[in-house]
């Protein structure tokens, strides 16, 4: 390897770093670490107040509170403890701009990020970006999901790790994968017992897959069969093959009802946890005009993009030219999990690195091979865990999106009476323009569009335009490191003067 040579992701104007990592989870701290240690100038953006990502989250801070945390982080389990040497290994690594408490609020696909930071905002570029914001829990509408006291497995995880909360009274977990077994037991961990499990998930599933085992996979498929002996051996309630979930309450959820071997059942309660799966946050990546790909057996989106993670640009206008400088990392690409999340973070490093022309430690093949290691069990997690409250659609008086309170019958109706876009049913009602700007809500009117038949144009979320998070108008009248070109304003005065021959009005 030849040092010094040209970068081909060498950009104008001027760059402030080599690299931008958007995401200070696993893949965004494993890339980063590898990226600085080879010689990189490195600037790493993270929403969060420190670094971790939704898996490590507060990890830092909940070491700092021992012996007062000793319980939580027992209750967390092995897998939560070892984010603290990760993010020791970053935070001591020198060449590493670390921007907490920072959103994006624009991608470009030439290297430029919009940045926002209580009320300063302005523009960082970099000769390529690693894009590695995670992933988000499958939004599954179904009737009671507004209600309070309804949550999503994340969520409670962010109150455990983050405000070390714990829920109380009648809790009923539903929905399938592992991360209900995971919540399950870190709760019984903890002293909570849950009044129910509610798998969708059934017997035959898991027979199923079994033709999707890999030895490499065995050490999950262990951990996963420990947490399910653990909790029967606790005697908590677990069902599985349930269906046709609700919630219902007035003010707040009061009980759960759920079909299961053909009998209707209702169970109170004061929280349901819901999960159907987790896949990846594309906002970013869609907003970047990176090129997009519909999973219809997982019904959601991934970018496209190479194995080391380089992106497509989307065919059609963009705000920029030339080649696509963005590398999608970890669970925004394809969810893996955390130890996956770290291989291709390092992946996607060592790729960049050669193509910046340094030297590195980390040989492709050795990131690669860890990063199929890590991945040998996705086959088979996913074949065992199909998604389950997804699995079929909302009934019309079923709210779908959330921000501009629309249900599933008023989307029907607008599809059928000629909206066949997406982009057309939100000019038409407004779904998918409130403050989720439709990460929630997308996919479920996709869905509809193909209930209703729409199948001659290829699923796309709603066209992204900036900004993709709510920025102040202060910060933006006052926006830092504007591109000249971009920002040149053609006042009237710089328009063609109209001769009288020009007129075509008599």
């Amino acid at each position: 390897m030849i040092d010094n040579q040209p970068s081909k992701y060498a950009v104008s104007p001027p760059i402030d770093a080599d690299v931008v990592v958007i995401g200070a989870g696993p893949a965004g701290m494993s890339a980063a670490i590898e990226l600085a240690t080879a010689g990189c100038r490195v600037i790493v953006v993270d929403m969060q107040p420190s670094p971790g990502g939704q898996i490590f989250r507060a990890v830092e801070a909940n070491h700092a509170a021992r012996p007062n945390t000793e319980s939580l982080l027992a209750a967390l389990g092995p897998a939560y403890a070892a984010g603290f040497e990760l993010v020791e290994r970053f935070r001591s690594t020198p060449g590493i701009d670390y921007r907490p408490e920072t959103t994006v609020w624009e991608l470009r696909a030439d290297g430029t990020v919009g940045w926002l930071r209580d009320m300063s905002a302005g523009y960082l570029r970099a000769s390529c970006v690693v894009l590695a914001n995670g992933a988000m829990e499958r939004p599954v509408p179904f009737p009671g999901w507004t209600l309070p006291g309804v949550l999503t497995a994340g969520a409670v995880q962010t109150l455990l790790k983050a405000g070390r909360l714990k829920p109380e009274g009648r809790i009923v977990l539903a929905g399938a994968g592992p991360l209900i077994m995971l919540l399950a037991d870190q709760l019984r961990r903890l002293g909570v017992r849950p009044v129910l499990i509610a798998r969708t998930d059934t017997f035959g599933d898991k027979f199923n897959a079994l033709s999707k085992l890999r030895i490499a996979a065995l050490p999950a498929l262990g951990k996963g069969l420990g947490w399910i002996a653990s909790l029967k051996m606790a005697g908590i309630p677990m069902l599985t093959g349930i269906s046709n979930l609700r919630a219902h309450g007035v003010d707040v959820v009061e009980s759960v009802s759920i079909d299961v071997g053909g009998k209707n059942m209702t169970v109170p309660c004061d929280m349901l946890v819901v999960h159907d799966g987790v896949i990846p946050s594309t906002d970013l990546a869609h907003g970047a005009g990176l090129a997009m790909e519909w999973l219809h057996g997982d019904s959601s989106w991934r970018p496209k993009t190479s194995s080391e993670g380089l992106a497509e640009a989307a065919p059609g206008p963009a705000l920029t030219s030339g080649p696509c400088r963005i590398f999608v990392s970890g669970d925004a690409r394809g969810i893996g999990g955390a130890d996956a999340a770290m291989a291709h973070g390092r992946h996607v490093a060592a790729s960049i690195i050669r193509d910046l022309g340094k030297s590195i430690s980390t040989k492709h093949g050795s990131a690669a091979k860890a990063l199929s290691i890590a991945m040998a069990g996705r086959p088979f997690i996913d074949a065992a865990f199909p998604p389950g409250l997804a699995g079929r659609l909302p009934e019309d008086d079923t709210i779908v999106c959330r921000c501009e309170e629309l249900d599933a019958g008023t989307l029907r109706k607008a599809i059928r009476e000629g909206a066949r876009d997406m982009n057309l049913v939100r000019g038409i009602l407004r779904c998918g323009m409130g403050p989720c700007q439709g990460r929630h809500c997308s996919i479920t009117l996709a869905r509809l569009l193909a209930e209703e038949g729409v199948t001659d144009r290829p699923h796309l979320p709603f066209r992204a335009r900036p900004p993709l998070r709510p920025i102040p108008l202060g910060a933006l009248a006052n926006l830092s490191g504007l591109d000249p070109e971009l920002a040149h304003i053609v006042s009237l005065d710089d328009k063609p003067k109209a001769s009288m021959e020009d007129d075509a009005h008599e």
